[in-house]
């Protein structure tokens, strides 16, 4: 029960924070690409040097995950007050170039599936952001390389 409701706050946090974290003026989350498993690592290839983020668990990380894939995983959300950006936005991009491309996979649930808000929340600070379609569940069953 503990852990339902867990998610279930990291959840409204995180559409909150993505609403707020977009200075588009809409009330809405920022527009991100989606991309199914084989056309994603295809979009990985193209890059020199892709930046990824895993924001499953670290737990689910150490299992396995995307090779390149930095773990950045969504677990505390909270709002800093400075100018509305999200604490977890700013988090990516101190590790990353908002001038490059950002791919980003949850896993199969909620988050992985539909990237409701951390895809639209850092879709408004980069260029480009691409969520993988499914999660990482989907990039194994295509029998896509793995790494722990």
């Amino acid at each position: 029960m503990k852990r339902v409701r867990l998610f279930i706050q990291v959840l409204i946090g995180i559409c909150v924070c993505g609403f707020v974290s977009c200075h588009s003026g809409k009330d809405e989350l920022c527009d991100h690409d989606k991309a199914d498993p084989e056309p994603f690592n295809n979009y990985l290839e193209q890059q020199a040097v892709p930046q990824i983020v895993d924001y499953r668990s670290e737990a689910d990380y150490a299992k396995g995950h995307i090779k390149g894939a930095e773990s950045i995983p969504v677990s505390v959300v909270e709002l800093d007050g400075t100018n509305g950006d999200c604490a977890y936005v700013k988090k990516v991009m101190a590790k990353f170039d908002v001038n490059k491309p950002l791919f980003v996979y949850g896993g199969k649930d909620a988050f992985g599936t539909n990237g409701m808000a951390v895809p639209g929340q850092l879709a408004c600070k980069f260029c480009s952001v691409t969520l993988l379609v499914g999660g990482y569940d989907a990039w194994v069953e295509a029998g896509l390389p793995t790494e722990k």
